[in-house]
């Protein structure tokens, strides 16, 4: 019995893996701005503006292909659904490698969109929420986010290195480009050929789900605060991936391998932060560890929005990008842990993640906006300062809806 016990968990633990490997080549690539955002601008000759354009354009079509992706996901294995992303995946990225003109740079973010979301995004998650028992969902939620993070800080790392090898960001920019198409359809091959990597077990299609359902969704209190907890953890996700622009531009006098370097040293922490916050998450429950998180992420919010953004205060930054880097990807890890006890029947698991997606990830359309609405009315410095002030209220918001989710803590549906 205890054989066949540690084989489930490998076999788990394997398959998280893989799901962890083909989404840091998939979501990676729509924040290449949080390492190359001025090389990006360069080379692909656009603006501000236009830049937060794409990420808005992309986090639309997300919105959009939440809920049919949750639909997507009840009735189609895994497997299939990362090979079809994957190789989705690396013909953008070549197309993205010819340099094309902002117009087709719109389509491409689009396109992204559908594909991370109405393809991949609900079925990752309920493949990890069902593998999971009570006492792993921290756990294994944490070390998706968290070899998810691995993975990606190791891509990269590797495109960063690569990008310091070529005279100018254009040549640079497009070998980064040319690295993610490569590994995107070798990972493709590779679970093409690994017959269940992916899923062990090809789910059976789900019966068909009712409008009873899909109100049951809507009417649970406990789904619109995970609504407001997923928003609030993703504009700190959106302050760490303004920090290295931030510590280029703001006055520190940190120069462009530098602010890239710092990026970089954030990426790492993703790992370390998914894996610890799932460790501590179940043992103090997942929910109270995210008030904690929200707390921690004030302050560091508060700090960078009131510090002195000159030459003599730039050593702090890589003093301060290690505890904030760790505390916003432990968030990022143990939230969709918090689904487990919100009494959602399992035949409509991947459409309540969807929907809570809707509403959730809608942050990604406008906090770039906010951004660039800042850039264009105030000196830089002052920019990011009333930036990081509006991510942490952001936070408060997001510590308040954890504090309510706590008094509503339920146990699964089995249904």
């Amino acid at each position: 019995m205890f054989g066949s016990m540690d084989k489930k968990r490998v076999s788990a633990y394997f398959q998280v893996m893989m799901l962890a490997l083909s989404a840091s080549v998939i979501y990676s690539a729509p924040y290449l701005r949080q390492l190359f955002k001025t090389s990006m601008l360069d080379a692909f000759e656009i603006n501000e503006l236009q830049l937060a354009n794409l990420s808005t354009v992309y986090a639309i079509c997300s919105i959009i292909c939440y809920l049919p992706g949750g639909w997507l996901a009840d009735r189609v294995a895994p497997r299939i659904l990362i090979i079809i992303a994957l190789f989705s995946s690396a013909a953008t990225y070549a197309w993205l490698a010819t340099m094309p003109s902002y117009t087709e740079l719109l389509i491409i973010y689009g396109l992204w969109g559908v594909i991370g979301v109405g393809v991949l995004w609900a079925a990752m998650f309920k493949q990890v929420q069902l593998l999971a028992g009570a006492d792993e969902q921290g756990r294994l939620f944490g070390t998706l986010e968290g070899a998810r993070g691995l993975f990606e800080a190791i891509l990269l790392s590797v495109a960063g290195f690569v990008f310091t090898l070529f005279a100018t960001r254009k040549l640079g920019m497009i070998n980064v480009i040319l690295i993610y198409t490569g590994f995107a359809t070798a990972l493709g091959f590779l679970i093409m050929f690994m017959k269940g990597a992916a899923g062990s077990h090809e789910q059976k299609v789900s019966e068909p789900i009712r409008f009873a359902d899909v109100l049951l969704i809507i009417r649970k209190p406990s789904v619109w605060l995970l609504c407001i907890i997923l928003t609030s953890v993703y504009h700190l996700f959106w302050a760490t991936i303004e920090f290295p622009s931030f510590a280029e531009t703001a006055g520190f006098g940190i120069p462009l391998a530098a602010a890239t370097a710092l990026g970089a040293a954030k990426l790492w922490m993703r790992p370390f932060g998914g894996v610890l916050g799932g460790i501590i998450g179940d043992r103090i429950t997942n929910v109270r560890l995210m008030m904690w998180l929200f707390l921690a992420g004030i302050a560091c919010c508060l700090y960078l929005a009131l510090m002195q953004t000159t030459p003599e205060f730039a050593w702090t930054l890589w003093v301060f990008i290690f505890p904030f880097g760790l505390l916003v990807y432990a968030a990022r890890g143990i939230f969709w842990a918090l689904l487990y006890g919100c009494q959602i029947p399992t035949r409509v698991l991947g459409t309540a993640i969807g929907f809570v997606s809707i509403l959730g990830y809608s942050s990604d359309a406008y906090i770039p906006q906010v951004a660039s609405y800042l850039h264009g009315n105030y000196p830089t410095s002052t920019a990011y300062q009333l930036f990081f002030a509006y991510v942490a209220i952001a936070a408060f918001i997001g510590f308040l809806a954890s504090w309510a989710l706590s008094r509503l803590a339920t146990t699964p549906d089995d249904n």
